[in-house]
């Protein structure tokens, strides 16, 4: 932005010059017209397109890059740990006879393994050594059906928080009653191998039945009583798992996400001739995969238009090797990213539709090459499957309805209107893009209120076309504003200058951009001086 100071110091020097030259008789006056150049800015077509969006080539035209997230492959979808633990009946009829014991006698005590029922899930081949939970709780549940209360002592020793910290649980249960207790279980770490640390899904309990310590005297069992103890799994989200998870094949939707690249961009309308389109996945899973994309659509909810992608690798199964475990349970992993490329596809069909939404169908078989006798697959909660789609566009772009708005100070005050006969302020307009501007200017007071609209949808044409469709010549615009009464009380009273530029391409052609395009604005005061001797 450029300010234009010195033609206004000219200005009131003459001014002075001339008033200090009176003569008593006659009193003639002058009348002299300047050009007087007040404000400027210039904008290349790299302000108006933001960098995360485009980049520079070396022949200095500009690509529309496209580098966004379309799915996470959710850790719920390929390990997950069964509700039930186990269910545990204790019954006295084997007793000849009622037996008395005294309070704080133990009616059992149990150290066993008990595996876990992951097949119920339907994902067939899971064969888990560890894993850590992130989130849930174990829900214990006590049946007391004898003479006496109870202390139930329970434990999961194979689950471990902070290395030293085993699962266990006391509690007491009344006599003919039942309990229910929930306790978070976050961060347990949970090894599968059972007592001796030779099999897989099994987990080591300890369980006691005690007569209650505060029991006033002897109690007396009978061979009716009983007693039943139940444990659950509630909402346990994995935070990591290793092991062997099967050869599945899991389906993802019809699902949808959301996109909101193109509300960053404050476009109406966009489309490229050409495009280099590739969906990048990053495997942090310890397991091999072929991932299918059998339908994507692009979605624009607020036209009701879509698109959905066609080409030659859609329905097609995609090979994506393992990660990497840096260290086991280390958290550190090294992603196997792979690239395919979709550039046959009619991708530019679909950033034509501009979505706000992505529709995908999509299938994920996992173990294509893994040997089920090694236990190495692993994931991490925090390191899913991320497929992301990358696209650079080339060539010519349509761009619709791009908004531009800037504003600059202004110093009405310095133009001295009392001696301003007539005239207009002028908006020269050097239109060095090659689109076609739609053009508001306003004068602002100091709060960025509009005071006056000096220009509203005023039409500059853009640049003169070359061959390619690049920019021959710019082309200048000029707008004059009359300087009526309205406009000689805002000149005065504006703190800024702000326009508007709604973009689009001429012709509605596709057209090539080079980040030395531009477009210049200066307002100047075309004006009729009055002097008076």
């Amino acid at each position: 932005m450029n300010y234009f100071r010195s033609g206004i110091l000219l200005l009131a020097a003459l001014v002075i010059f001339l008033s200090g030259c009176q003569k008593d008789r006659p009193s003639p006056s002058w009348e002299v017209d300047l050009l007087t150049p007040l404000v400027s800015d210039t904008i290349h077509v790299t302000d108006i397109l933001d960098s995360t969006f485009f980049d520079v080539n070396a022949d200095q035209t500009i690509s529309f890059v496209f580098d966004d997230e379309l799915y996470k492959l959710n850790v719920d979808s390929l390990v997950k740990l069964p509700d039930t633990l186990f269910s545990w009946g204790f019954g006295l009829e084997a007793l000849p006879n009622p037996i008395t014991l005294q309070p704080g006698d133990t009616i059992i005590k149990e150290v066993f393994d008990w595996p876990l029922d992951i097949a119920s899930y339907d994902i067939k081949g899971i064969k888990l050594v560890a894993a850590l939970i992130r989130s849930g709780a174990v829900v214990f549940e006590a049946f007391d059906q004898s003479e006496s209360d109870l202390e139930v002592v329970f434990g999961i020793n194979s689950a471990v928080r902070n290395e030293t910290d085993t699962f266990l649980v006391k509690e007491s249960v009344p006599t003919f009653e039942s309990i229910s207790k929930s306790y978070d279980v976050s961060y347990y770490r949970l090894d599968l191998t059972g007592t001796d640390g030779d099999t897989i899904n099994m987990l080591n309990y300890y369980l006691a039945l005690i007569v209650h310590p505060d029991e006033p005297g002897p109690v007396t069992l009978f061979p009716t009583d009983s007693f039943a103890v139940n444990i659950y799994f509630e909402e346990i989200i994995l935070d990591y798992a290793r092991g062997y998870f099967g050869q599945n094949t899991f389906h993802f939707g019809p699902e949808s996400q959301p996109i909101d690249f193109f509300n960053d961009l404050q476009i109406g309308g966009l489309s490229f001739e050409q495009a280099q389109v590739f969906l990048r996945f990053e495997n942090y899973y310890g397991l091999e995969a072929n991932i299918n994309i059998q339908e994507l659509t692009a979605i624009n909810n607020s036209t009701g238009n879509q698109k959905t992608l066609e080409g030659l690798l859609v329905g097609e199964d995609m090979f994506v090797p393992r990660g990497v475990e840096n260290g086991l349970e280390s958290g550190n992993v090294t992603p196997a990213i792979t690239n395919f490329d979709f550039s046959d596809s009619n991708f530019p069909e679909l950033i034509a539709v501009m979505p706000d939404e992505i529709a995908y169908t999509m299938t994920f078989e996992t173990n294509v090459l893994a040997d089920s006798t090694h236990y190495n697959n692993f994931l991490y909660y925090d390191f899913p499957v991320q497929v992301y789609l990358q696209a650079r566009m080339f060539g010519g772009i349509r761009i619709d309805s791009l908004l531009e708005s800037s504003r600059m100070a202004w110093n009405g005050e310095g133009i001295q209107l009392n001696n301003v006969k007539d005239g207009n302020l002028v908006l020269a307009l050097n239109n060095g893009f090659p689109f076609n501007l739609d053009v508001n200017l306003y004068f602002q007071d100091e709060n960025f209120n509009n005071i006056d609209t000096l220009l509203y949808k005023a039409f500059a044409p853009g640049a003169l076309l070359d061959a390619d469709n690049g920019v021959a010549e710019a082309v200048i615009t000029r707008f004059p504003i009359p300087l009526d009464d309205q406009l000689r009380e805002s000149i005065p009273a504006a703190s800024y200058i702000y326009y508007e530029l709604t973009v689009n391409s001429v012709l509605n052609e596709h057209v090539v951009i080079h980040s030395t395009d531009f477009v210049e604005l200066k307002v100047i005061g075309d004006f009729t001086y009055l002097f008076e001797n």
